[in-house]
């Protein structure tokens, strides 16, 4: 009986641990630090702003999501952490997000996308739309 107790408190002990880690995570992680992380840029330009992100707790991959609001000549100062290839496309944006809520929504005119050979064996990919007037973008970011 007291080897049962012994475990159950031990698997309480680790329920709490994480619980707490995941809380603390959240409350020091910013939707600013997101984008940053993200964007791989040590500094996001002064003119972002309206940033929202949504970052899903799955256990084997990462991802996020996030949309924000820049002056046009900050936008290319967002896209310098990867090596991206752009093309136009046509849109919603929310289409392009693996969850798309809480995130603006806008007519997308034009998307980058990270070369596949900055993800390694398990794969991914970064994607960023914007609109035409490139004062709105969002981010996708899925690795395996």
């Amino acid at each position: 009986m007291a080897i049962r107790r012994k475990w159950i408190y031990a698997g309480l002990g680790w329920a709490a641990l994480v619980v707490a880690s995941i809380t603390a995570i959240s409350l020091y992680d910013t939707p600013a630090r997101t984008l940053r992380s993200v964007l791989q840029i040590e500094e996001l330009p002064a003119s972002v702003s309206n940033v929202k992100c949504v970052v899903p707790l799955v256990m084997t991959d990462d991802l996020a999501s996030c949309s924000f609001q820049v002056e046009p000549y900050d936008m290319v100062s967002t896209l310098v952490g990867w090596r991206f290839s752009g093309e136009n496309e046509r849109g919603n944006s929310l289409d392009f997000a693996y969850d798309p809520a809480d995130l603006t929504q806008f007519k997308v005119d034009y998307i980058y996308r990270a070369d596949k050979d900055q993800f390694g064996p398990a794969g991914g990919h970064v994607i960023v739309v914007i609109d035409k007037d490139r004062r709105n973008a969002l981010v996708d970011l899925y690795i395996e």
